[in-house]
């Protein structure tokens, strides 16, 4: 697909962005989002007789749904509309918004990137909690830091829009990787992400696997995949994830997550999809490096006791427009010994922490940002210490730069009880070279309250669509 960048974005794709703006207000957000992203893929998609965008002129929404059944695309990835009372109900001015929508979306002369565009729009509009499509920027971080390779068995368990499964197949196809393509694998619990995730995999020309159905991947179990890479973005702190139904799981092995937030099953969940040399990056909350939760200690020191860590980045703060919560990246591997899958260098007994936010200085108004430069430069340095192929060429000074990173020992961990917060090792590392640092403010308090907050924001959002579909469904009695 076509790189757009922001000024191209904002002039290409005003009238669409118009008109969506107009369809989310007389209808809900949600399903206005859901059409344009089905309108911009049969915008978007080759096809030998041209786009398949419906030409109607009667009820809109019953022709974008009969296009989407005429392509056969219902059958690949489920139906191009809701059915039901919402679908009936999208008639009067919500579907003239509709039609001035799809006559937008045929106007665009370059679809490429309109979909990405759309993609991002979805997540600084109505992001919330765990309901938003992974940037650019974090995918392009994660899928480098996993250093993916051709032929290898990649899984992203809540798959969400496929950006994860796209960047890593972009990586596996950089410049002096190997030519050829990834067996990618995705799952999601929500029907509407399962078929974002299948447009956007379509759109880059990928094939790919996901499931026949939407599924709960923490229910439903492992998929026995046996996945060299796992990449996840699950959503952060869930507090209803089934800790009861799934009490005993074999999956607990390094002990069971706590019934409060599901941050360690998924930890869990990643590790038992692996296969014995495969390696997994899990983005979770800051507060998972610390907090003092008994269980949640108890999974860090056998995490360290077993091996299974190998590095931990943290983000810089608000790198999620909708959350103020910190984030973390955890890179998890099942061997750190000198092999193909992991690199020349064996790490047995080490793992590096970075701190990414001493990298980041800019910030818009969603708030603090990586660069392609940085993003390179911190799955550079992952990269240079594990002797595996670099995400680009970095320089030299770039990894000999320690000042923001640090390889500690297993024994070391230990001796500061199992404290896994990045900043803790590079600012004492930092006072030990006599590098003047900048005091670190005590957050965690706050963190865990922004956390709150977000929960409550999302049972709030949640609530609102159950009571928009219910009054829906009484109009159209």
């Amino acid at each position: 697909m076509t790189t757009v960048t922001a000024g191209q974005d904002t002039e290409a794709f005003r009238g669409v962005w118009r008109a969506l703006n107009a369809l989310s207000r007389t209808a809900t957000p949600e399903l206005a989002y859901q059409l344009a992203h089905q309108a911009i893929f049969l915008r978007s998609w080759p096809r030998p007789n041209g786009d398949g965008l419906p030409r109607s002129f009667g009820p809109v929404e019953p022709a974008l749904r009969a296009a989407w059944t005429r392509l056969g695309l219902d059958r690949s990835m489920g139906q191009g509309a809701p059915k039901g009372g919402q679908a009936r109900l999208l008639c009067g001015d919500a579907d003239r918004s509709l039609a001035v929508l799809i006559r937008e979306v045929a106007g665009v002369e370059e679809p490429g990137g309109l979909f990405d565009a759309c993609l991002d729009r979805y997540s600084a509009q109505l992001g919330s909690g765990g309901d938003y499509y992974t940037s650019r920027p974090l995918a392009r971080l994660m899928a480098g830091l996993a250093v993916p390779r051709t032929g290898e068995r990649v899984l992203d368990p809540v798959c969400g829009s496929g950006r994860l499964l796209v960047a890593a197949e972009r990586r596996a196809r950089e410049p002096g990787s190997a030519t050829g393509a990834l067996h990618l694998h995705g799952r999601d619990i929500r029907p509407e992400a399962r078929r974002v995730a299948a447009m956007n995999l379509m759109l880059n020309g990928l094939c790919h696997d996901l499931g026949d159905r939407a599924i709960d991947s923490l229910c439903a179990g492992p998929t026995q995949l046996s996945a060299d890479v796992v990449l996840a973005n699950p959503p952060l702190n869930a507090k209803d994830w089934g800790h009861q139904e799934l009490s005993g799981d074999s999956r607990w092995s390094l002990g069971p997550p706590p019934k409060g937030n599901a941050n360690f099953a998924w930890v869990q969940h990643a590790l038992s999809e692996l296969s014995s040399q495969g390696r997994a990056v899990v983005l979770l909350p800051d507060s998972a490096t610390r907090r003092p939760n008994a269980q949640e200690w108890h999974i860090r020191r056998r995490l360290i006791e077993r091996d299974l860590l190998a590095g931990i980045v943290a983000l810089p703060p608000r790198f999620f427009p909708h959350t103020r919560t910190g984030t973390t990246l955890w890179l998890l591997a099942k061997d750190k010994s000198a092999n193909p899958y992991w690199g020349r260098n064996s790490r047995v007994g080490e793992v590096l922490f970075a701190d990414a936010r001493w990298l980041s200085g800019r910030a818009d108004q969603g708030g603090y940002r990586l660069v392609d430069e940085e993003i390179d430069q911190v799955c550079g340095v992952f990269a240079s210490w594990r002797g595996a192929p670099a995400f680009q060429a970095v320089s030299d000074s770039a990894v000999k730069d320690a000042s923001w990173w640090y390889s500690a020992s297993t024994d070391g961990i230990a001796r500061r009880d199992f404290d896994l917060g990045p900043g803790s090792y590079v600012r004492q590392m930092a006072v030990d070279s006599g590098v003047s640092v900048p005091e670190e403010a005590p957050e965690r308090p706050v963190n865990e309250l922004y956390e709150c907050f977000d929960h409550a924001v999302t049972i709030s959002r949640q609530l609102r669509h159950v009571l928009g579909a219910e009054s829906m469904g009484r109009a159209d009695t």
